[in-house]
């Protein structure tokens, strides 16, 4: 338990990727997902000063960030500090936006904040004590019934989206909402971005209208799923993350979770083809929503193109 807790979240490991691509030749992508950065000070440091470790000497020709770099706002400034240390990108940075980078999700915070509210409404310190009681009863119900009906609705706490925004925006991170651009120096190559399924608008139809038939896509994706319903007359290789690789890897069961998408559990990260045309990464992130990690390391991905058809 507690090498699940403290021994294996911080260690972070480089994931190396080699793939052809058309129009892609010699490209170098550096893929980062799930920063799942919070208040968690002592964890930020060790995990920025592994990344640290990691970069020296990494040449790469184009940054893809595929979402939830935020936890909470309390994370925005280890963003700042994670965007400092990345080697410099020649063809660009660019970026969609997670599920958490909307909103954090938190029973405690919402039980917390259910029993505290009854408490200050109550006007003695007697009342004081039955509002007490009164509260953690109401958390008891209210908790089985949203357990029940609406599980990710129990606590959304809205993240400083407009911040964030801001903060990639300063570092030259080119947010992807809904379209394309193309690469710099690579004819027929675009990066195209579609916004959180979850919490977002994506329309995925919209980012692929803006690419010219037969060019290439280099498709960032924070919900793996997107690439499920991609049209199979171009090639394109979509980045995603949101699984954290399931986190907690059972022998002979896999992931004990994959965070709601088609993965199954055995094959929670890595690389996929998904049809004649389509490639899928998924990227086991940097961070991770609860505070485990067991057999699944975060990493960084390094996807190294060659010129070819699949």
């Amino acid at each position: 338990m507690l090498y699940a807790v403290g021994g294996e979240r911080p260690r972070l490991h480089l994931q190396r990727y080699r793939l052809s691509l058309p129009h892609g030749a010699g490209l170098r992508i550096l893929h980062l997902a799930d920063q799942h950065f919070g208040g968690d000070g002592r964890l930020r440091r060790r995990r920025l000063e592994n990344l640290r470790r990691l970069l020296p000497g990494l040449r790469v020709d184009l940054i893809a960030f595929t979402g939830d770099f935020l936890h909470n706002d309390a994370g925005l400034d280890a963003v700042e500090t994670m965007l400092r240390l990345l080697p410099s990108a020649p063809l660009g940075r660019y970026a969609v936006l997670g599920n958490h980078d909307y909103a954090e999700y938190s029973w405690r915070y919402f039980f917390i904040g259910l029993v505290a509210r009854e408490i200050a409404a109550a006007p003695t310190p007697a009342a004081r004590l039955t509002a007490a009681w009164n509260g953690m009863r109401r958390v008891l119900v209210l908790g089985w019934q949203i357990l029940r009906n609406h599980p990710l609705q129990f606590a959304r706490l809205p993240n400083d989206t407009r911040e964030l925004r801001a903060l990639l925006e300063l570092y030259d991170v080119q947010i992807l909402d809904n379209t394309a651009v193309p690469v710099p120096g690579h004819p027929g190559l675009w990066v195209a971005g579609v916004d959180d399924p979850l919490e977002g608008t994506p329309d995925l139809a919209r980012a692929l209208a803006v690419v010219p038939p037969g060019n290439t896509i280099i498709l960032l994706t924070h919900h793996p799923d997107l690439a499920f319903h991609l049209p199979d007359d171009r090639f394109v290789l979509a980045l995603a993350g949101h699984t954290h690789g399931g986190q907690v890897i059972l022998p002979g069961l896999g992931a004990i979770h994959t965070q709601g998408t088609r993965l199954p559990r055995r094959q929670a990260a890595g690389y996929f083809e998904l049809s004649d045309r389509t490639r899928l990464i998924v990227s086991r992130g940097m961070g991770e929503s609860t505070p485990f990690r067991f057999r699944c390391p975060p990493e960084v991905g390094l996807v190294e193109l060659e010129s070819g058809d699949w």
